[in-house]
């Protein structure tokens, strides 16, 4: 007769592996990788998930004509062009004077711009999606070989579905992807749809029929207005969470970490941000960098939404790239070191999976700027998301995207990824704002605020 022996567990050699993450992730409609680990190789190009055909059972892949130092300049140029060309344009009379009449400066300082004239306008946007598409089609995806044809045929009819997807890019290239364009003609025959028919207005363009209806159109070619979009890669790709139990909380940890000084007069929504995030909330604010060091050497620190809105700079060490460095009320500069160098090792303290709002104003964004450098250094602290600006945003406009974020964010009823991509939305419907689009998520795009009952 068979008898049940008594077991007992006296080590686990699988040291948690088998353990099940608490939180189920629903994997996104498009998958696309770029392997770009040497400059000296051309880039390779993966695609793969429900919204693309399956060839027999294995992902799409190609190698593409490109270097990746070649993308990263193109991905340089096509930021400062949106800096040059929309943010700091300046409406000009006949004569090549500032033209009277008109706000100095009218896309840096208005958030609003319904009330601007709608030729400028088209004409400012045609050409950042001219060269967003550019970026794409012409430097990451250009070429004739049928393989390459193929690949950029799919990711075309995926990138131009009518439905919002979920797209993950995960790549060794940090790109501006919701900056990043449709070709003007890539959705011809979907009268009515997101991005049909040719848009025009603009250099070398076409009046388009309806004026407001030629602007949607424009508006719809970019990434950042039809999908959810999100970046990982590397070692930035945000960690599983474990089955650890954080401190029992009765109100969401929140945090804001800012300069004092950036708006002092007050001509901005920040005020009303910082309220937002101490409403209801187990608010901290830090003001030096010693009470974040001090923070982050806490191994019980749990925040949800750590909120930073200061200067930042580049700085470059040696030959390496310039990397943005954050300066709070006491100038002191906080860089990727200093995080890693307070925080204690992941198996030493509580989960920390906060989400981040790196909402930095700086000036001159170099050509060859490291954009994901702080952004690593957080993944490595245990952040679980990241959402950052890829050009030097006006003020007014950062903090009236950062209200409207956290307090959608804080209700704990949307994801980051949805948040951001109606966001990118709203300010393209409803005030004529294409800089939603220049918010770019770090990995996140599931991630959502947890609130007690």
């Amino acid at each position: 007769m068979a008898h049940e022996l008594p077991t007992r567990i006296t080590h686990d050699p699988s040291l948690g592996f088998t353990r099940l993450p608490r939180r189920v992730i629903r994997h996104p409609d498009l998958v696309v990788g770029l392997d770009a680990r040497r400059d000296d190789e051309n880039v390779r190009a993966r695609m793969y998930g429900p919204a693309v055909p399956s060839l027999s059972g294995s992902e799409h892949t190609v190698t593409l004509r490109v270097r990746p130092g070649e993308v990263r300049r193109v991905a340089a140029r096509l930021r400062q062009v949106w800096r040059d060309e929309f943010v700091a344009l300046t409406p000009l009379d006949p004569a090549g004077r500032p033209a009277p009449g008109r706000t100095p400066l009218p896309y840096a300082s208005l958030v609003d711009l319904t009330t601007e004239p709608e030729a400028e306008l088209r004409a400012a946007l045609s050409r950042l999606a001219l060269y967003g598409t550019q970026l794409l089609y012409d430097v990451l995806l250009g070429g004739d070989d049928e393989e390459l044809k193929l690949f950029r045929g799919f990711l075309t009819d995926a990138l131009s579905s009518d439905r919002a997807l979920r797209i993950r890019f995960h790549s060794d290239l940090f790109l501006p992807w919701p900056m990043l364009c449709l070709p003007a003609a890539a959705d011809d025959g979907k009268a009515g749809g997101p991005g049909g028919a040719e848009d025009a207005g603009g250099p070398g363009g076409v009046e388009g029929h309806g004026g407001g209806a030629a602007l949607d159109r424009v508006f719809a070619r970019f990434l950042g207005y039809r999908h959810q979009l999100e970046h990982t890669g590397g070692n930035a790709y945000a960690r599983v969470a474990d089955d650890r139990d954080p401190p029992p909380r009765s109100a969401p940890a929140v945090s804001l970490n800012h300069d004092t000084g950036v708006d002092a007069q007050g001509l901005t929504l920040a005020a009303e941000v910082a309220a937002a995030l101490a409403e209801g909330t187990d608010f901290v604010e830090r003001t030096t960098r010693a009470e974040l060091e001090r923070a982050l050497r806490d191994d019980l620190l749990d925040e949800q939404l750590m909120y930073f809105w200061c200067h930042g700079h580049f700085t470059a060490s040696g030959d390496e790239p310039p990397y943005l460095v954050l300066k709070l009320t006491d100038q002191q500069a906080i860089d990727a070191y200093t995080l890693r160098a307070h925080r204690p090792p992941l198996d030493a303290c509580v989960p920390f999976r906060p989400f981040v709002l790196l909402n930095a104003c700086y000036a001159g964004l170099p050509g060859n700027a490291d954009l994901a450098y702080l952004g690593r250094a957080l993944f490595d602290a245990g952040a679980g998301g990241i959402l950052g600006p890829q050009i030097e945003m006006p003020q007014r406009f950062a903090a009236e995207y950062a209200l409207a974020f956290v307090t959608r964010y804080l209700a704990g009823r949307e994801t980051a990824g949805g948040i951001a991509h109606s966001l990118a939305r709203h300010f393209a419907d409803t005030c004529r704002n294409p800089l939603g689009f220049a918010y770019a998520l770090h990995s996140g795009m599931d991630s959502r605020l947890e609130r007690t009952a």
